[in-house]
């Protein structure tokens, strides 16, 4: 028997709604094919962007989405990007030798988002592009109408008022694709990029960080940023791939486990990068960007041979995707922003399309149910459950069989549960602390088989199902069905 104590009078802080962000970039068939299928397709679109995609990420009330890279964004200038769309140059993409088309640039972006009810965030071109390149797009994007000639030039190009962009990422991995820098002289770019911005609205400033949990890469751009005079600096961008086990389809509960484990050192490195940042400093004005994350298959299981990195995903990838969402929950006070890489057509997507076909896949169905979490206040929840034992590498090793997090809004308690046990169901005590619960619902994510997938053929194998929740009192019974996501929305008194 599992005991899960929620402590709903222990508030860690309001979890940001762009927690639950999203990544897209010109690679594969993330944006062409994916996004972007053009006006005269036969595909159905608003002004060329897939029509349905648009109508699912609006149940997401998705918050915030990251452009154009990734990689890409230290090769992109964001003037070949805009204008008329027939006369845009042609340009070399980076990814596989590809030809970019620059189809989709800045205000095809902008609209996207707008489409979606999301934020956008744009990360800038560092390791290829100039400090006057970078200035000249946040004053092509915010500058008032008619104020400067890059505002009358976006005007010309149809769009009169300003955007604004708020979220404004200087480079992308620089210590790797984005310029191979070592942290002192990324430092020493990121100063030159953000001093003296235009500042014709709030611009929230997101610096490039570690590879995984790389603490040193962190003390030494900090100790550069903290000599003699500081600049402009509110997000620390962290990418981490919890990388595979086994492949994406084919592995066994050893790797099942694995793989989820892979996933929860998400925790340790949000703990190491905030205890790191407090260093530098202490008032904790900086807080952290998760702004790639998931899982990251081999090759193989792409339905597009033109999808670079295309995989397809699981319930397994569910729940990497639930235990991650679940930490950053956990951590309201330390992330402000995480972003799943990527949308669609590539690793961990919520989507797979190819031409007219099109299908949500179950990390879709997991962002669904956990946006109930948006701008609540999370509490603290603590759980005592067996643990799972597998076998790695020769080695026995355990996992906790449940994992999730709670929070509280307008008089309902979510409590989000994943239970790893994939051999059978858990049943836990849930005690509410000070509060009482008043029944509710619970929706369930899991299927019979560990490996289960949706495909343009059958679409609802792995699919969220509600139902009424019998609750009443401080305290009641739940039992967790085997490899399954829980959400579960108690009305409280």
């Amino acid at each position: 028997m599992a005991t899960i104590n929620v402590k709903t009078d222990q508030v860690i802080g309001t979890i940001n709604p762009d927690i639950y962000g999203h990544f897209t970039e010109h690679i594969g068939g993330v944006i062409y094919d994916g996004i972007w299928v053009g006006p005269d397709s036969n595909v159905p679109n608003i002004n060329g962007i897939r029509k349905e995609l648009i109508d699912y990420m609006k149940r997401l009330n998705s918050p915030v989405i990251r452009w154009p890279g990734g990689c890409f964004a230290d090769r992109y200038h964001w003037m070949d990007g805009i204008g008329d769309r027939d006369k845009r140059p042609r340009r070399y993409g980076r990814w596989t030798d590809v030809t970019e088309s620059n189809q989709f640039g800045t205000h095809e972006f902008i609209e996207f988002c707008r489409l979606c009810g999301s934020e956008p965030y744009f990360a800038a071109n560092v390791g290829s592009g100039t400090v006057e390149e970078f200035q000249s797009w946040v004053e092509y994007c915010n500058a008032p109408a008619g104020r400067t000639t890059y505002a009358e030039m976006r005007e010309a190009n149809g769009a009169k008022d300003p955007f604004p962009v708020k979220y404004w990422g200087v480079g992308n991995e620089n210590w790797g694709c984005g310029g191979n820098y070592i942290p002192e002289d990324y430092c020493m770019e990121y100063r030159k990029f953000v001093t003296w911005l235009p500042g014709y609205s709030p611009l929230h400033l997101i610096a490039c960080g570690p590879n995984g949990n790389d603490v040193n890469w962190t003390k030494r751009f900090m100790k550069k940023w903290t000599d003699y005079v500081r600049v402009p600096l509110d997000g620390w961008s962290c990418h981490y791939y919890c990388g595979t086990t086994g492949s994406a389809l084919d592995y066994s509960n050893d790797q099942w486990y694995q793989m989820l484990q892979k996933a929860y050192f998400m925790d340790t490195l949000v703990r190491d990068q905030w205890k790191t940042l407090e260093e530098f400093d202490p008032q904790h004005h900086i807080k952290l960007v998760i702004d790639e994350w998931g899982c990251w298959h081999p090759a193989g299981t792409e339905i597009n041979r033109d999808h670079l990195y295309e995989q397809m995903s699981t319930l397994r990838d569910a729940a990497v995707a639930a235990i991650t969402l679940d930490i950053f929950n956990r951590h309201c006070d330390k992330v402000e922003m995480a972003n799943v890489a990527q949308l669609i057509n590539n690793l961990h997507s919520l989507f797979i399309a190819d031409g007219p076909k099109f299908v949500a896949t179950p990390n879709f169905y997991v962002f669904e149910m956990y946006k109930v979490h948006q701008g609540a206040h999370g509490v603290a929840c603590e759980f005592e459950a067996p643990l799972a034992q597998f076998r790695d590498g020769g080695d026995d090793k355990t996992f906790p069989t449940l994992l999730g997090s709670a929070s509280m809004k307008d008089g309902k308690l979510h409590i989000s549960v994943v239970n790893t046990n994939v051999s059978g169901p858990v049943e836990a005590t849930i005690n509410l602390g000070s509060v009482k619960a008043n029944g509710g619902t619970v929706s369930v994510l899991t299927a019979a088989d560990i490996h289960a997938h949706n495909t343009f053929d059958k679409p609802s194998e792995v699919v969220t199902a509600t139902s009424p929740l019998a609750a009443s009192g401080a305290s009641f019974g739940h039992t967790f069905p085997p490899a399954s996501v829980t959400m579960l929305e108690i009305d409280v008194e």
